[in-house]
């Protein structure tokens, strides 16, 4: 029953979602759509969760669907939920539905714990990996990107960054033997990101001969480079890290310790705390501060 509910979600989504577009270019109307494959995966596992819960009392899965039953969806669950999980509900109903839902406060306190890993644990985590899985797990500490970002690196002359967006000049200040390159993150963001030469000269070792198509999380991507990444970098890595450590705070953590020390780097250039944490901002493609400060929890 539960794969009728993510096929029935599926197809609802698939009516709303349009890929490859930025909001320049659909204006307003780009609130009313999905443009994002893992947004439109994760809209589609909400949806399949309401559907469940209309099921308990005996609603059609095709609808209609009503938005008193959306409402007290979101009602029982914000007991139950944190307000990350709570939110991202909503605004999927909201979106799928076209509607617009009341904000509940979730019952569950959201609890913020630092997952920077330090020089030494990364090191020690390298060890228990394959040579493939470290060159990746170096370069996602290197660089702050995310988990299947090396799934759409590419050289910067052949992948334009974002022109609409304000980057700062000064955003690699303080870095040294480096080559920029780009990667189209979330939302078709397309940031410049600074590889190490050594590493980047080791990556263009495993250049892709032909087009290449490698799927994960059911997405499919073409990647430049045969590098690991996503779901399988994030099982390798995890396994590696309880291995070595006794414990794992996710590859993501891997981004919280680039945003420390690059924040750390930067306040030591005499940059302000603000400027520092803009520039960290747009390096690992949020350009949102507020977002950013999340990685700045230290563990305790």
């Amino acid at each position: 029953m539960a794969n009728n509910y993510q096929r029935i979600a599926q197809k609802l989504v698939r009516k709303i979602a349009l890929y490859g577009v930025t909001k320049r270019e659909m204006g307003d109307a780009h609130r009313s759509i999905v443009r994002s494959m893992q947004t439109a995966i994760d809209y589609q596992n909400c949806v399949a969760n309401f559907l469940a819960f209309r099921a308990a009392g005996s609603a059609p899965a095709e609808g209609p669907y009503l938005r008193a039953e959306m409402d007290d969806f979101l009602f029982l669950n914000s007991m139950v939920w944190q307000q990350k999980t709570l939110d991202q509900h909503r605004q999927a109903l909201d979106k799928v539905f076209s509607v617009v839902l009341p904000r509940y406060r979730a019952g569950i306190a959201t609890r913020l714990r630092g997952r920077a890993y330090t020089e030494d644990e990364v090191q020690r985590i390298l060890a228990e990996l394959s040579e493939r899985h470290a060159r990746s797990v170096r370069l996602l500490y290197a660089t702050g990107m995310r988990a299947f970002e090396p799934l759409r690196l590419n050289d910067h002359d052949c992948l334009p960054v974002s022109p609409e967006r304000p980057w700062r000049s000064d955003l690699f200040v303080g870095l040294t033997d480096f080559v920029i390159c780009s990667c189209s993150g979330k939302g078709g963001l397309i940031r410049p990101i600074a590889v190490p030469t050594a590493l980047y000269h080791e990556i263009c070792e495993h250049r892709f001969a032909r087009p290449t198509i490698v799927w994960d999380r059911r997405k499919p991507f073409a990647p430049i480079f045969d590098l690991t990444a996503g779901q399988a970098l994030s099982t390798a890595f995890t396994r590696a890290s309880v291995k070595a450590l006794g414990f794992s705070l996710g590859i993501h953590g891997l981004r919280h310790s680039f945003v420390q020390r690059r924040l750390a780097q930067l306040e030591e250039l005499g940059l302000s705390y603000r400027d520092a944490l803009e520039i960290c901002a747009q390096q690992v493609g949020h350009f949102r501060t507020d977002i950013t400060l999340q990685y700045t929890i230290l563990r305790k």
